[in-house]
């Protein structure tokens, strides 16, 4: 049986994703140690939660360098701002996948059902997991392979309030699990809120604050407790080309840029900004980059993003780049799938309707 105090220099992986990891920026590095220390080391230490929605939820969004609070549209506003739910009005699915290095195996899932009276309500999963990790003794010698996995799932409700104003909230549960130190595994509630305010001449605004329950925390096997980071995002977009009303310069092509600021209120981390921009010179093709910033080992980081979405009568392929260096040598790219009713096979007219002439 495995010891369960290995520490991470006895921790041999194989060579094919060593040599891999030798080329890659610290923040990969960071997130793949991070899963094995929660999974491996000694219990104290595996109380460290890992948030799979850090590494962004949407390709639409993370093309746009996560500049997504003010946007909140489509069934991605489920993870983003689910004050977005009060302006859907049709059934919507959403599902995204991607990997880094290979090894993490990020998946997305979500709905959207409208319940009338200006009001949606929104499901959805968010995973990320990394399998065929290694174990060996002290010695080197073999001895099983493990993973570990960590999730979050979502109920949302969204409600406009007025022409202009919708609010939401996230009931969020998170679980977290390891193959092999049972002492890692941990679940936990929390709750987040979201305002938007829409159509404000040519800008929207929006606000979210996460995880604002002080006592929704990670529980683990040990009966540790961990706090969840608590964070407010604020968030702007522009409508600076477009047939809209709203638009602050009508043109046949739709040109509109986002930008958010994310607040830590339980880290010394810095304001971190998001800058995203969308181009669709026609209505079924959206092009899309962005400025992803991030903290990591104690440096704010630019990350370069991109992004192509095509839609076709209610389905939506969506595509994103997101580069995590800025050497460029690490890379991930995201698929999302969209579909809302638009897509449906048309029905006909019913066989008896009411008229007058």
């Amino acid at each position: 049986m495995t010891n369960p105090k290995l520490t991470i220099n006895q921790l041999i992986i194989n060579n094919k994703v060593c040599l891999r990891h030798l080329l890659l920026n610290n923040f990969t590095l960071l997130l793949i140690w991070s899963l094995l220390i929660i999974n491996l080391t000694l219990p104290v230490i595996a109380a460290t939660t890992f948030d799979p929605m850090s590494i962004g939820v949407g390709a639409r969004a993370l093309g746009m360098g996560k500049a997504y609070v003010a946007v909140a549209e489509q069934s991605d506003t489920i993870f983003t701002n689910p004050a977005g739910l009060g302006e859907i009005d049709m059934f919507e699915v959403t599902s995204m996948s991607g990997s880094l290095l290979e090894d993490v195996q990020y998946l997305v899932l979500g709905g959207v059902y409208p319940l009338g009276n200006r009001t949606a309500i929104g499901i959805g999963y968010v995973g990320a997991g990394v399998g065929g990790i290694e174990m060996r003794d002290s010695v080197g010698t073999f001895q099983k392979f493990s993973h570990f996995g960590s999730n979050v799932l979502f109920v949302s409700l969204g409600k406009k309030l007025n022409q202009k104003t919708s609010v939401g909230l996230n009931l969020k549960y998170f679980v977290q699990n390891g193959s092999e130190n049972q002492d890692a595994n941990g679940a936990g509630i929390n709750l987040d809120l979201g305002i938007l305010q829409k159509d404000l001449s040519f800008f929207s605004l929006g606000l979210v604050a996460q995880n604002i329950l002080s006592s929704g925390k990670i529980k683990y096997n040990t009966g540790v407790e961990e706090d969840l980071p608590q964070t407010i995002k604020i968030g702007t977009q522009m409508f600076l080309l477009g047939q809209k009303f709203n638009s602050a310069r009508l043109s046949p092509i739709e040109l509109t840029v986002a930008l958010d600021a994310d607040l830590s209120l339980s880290s010394s981390k810095p304001v971190l900004l998001h800058f995203g921009a969308e181009l669709s010179p026609v209505s079924y093709l959206t092009l899309r980059a962005g400025i992803d910033q991030n903290s990591r080992l104690a440096t704010t980081q630019n990350d370069f993003t991109a992004g192509i979405s095509l839609k076709f009568v209610g389905v939506g392929f969506h595509y994103a780049y997101h580069n995590y260096s800025d050497s460029g040598q690490n890379t991930a790219h995201f698929i999302s799938l969209t579909l809302d009713e638009r897509g449906w096979p048309y029905e006909g007219l019913p066989d008896t309707f009411i008229g007058s002439r």
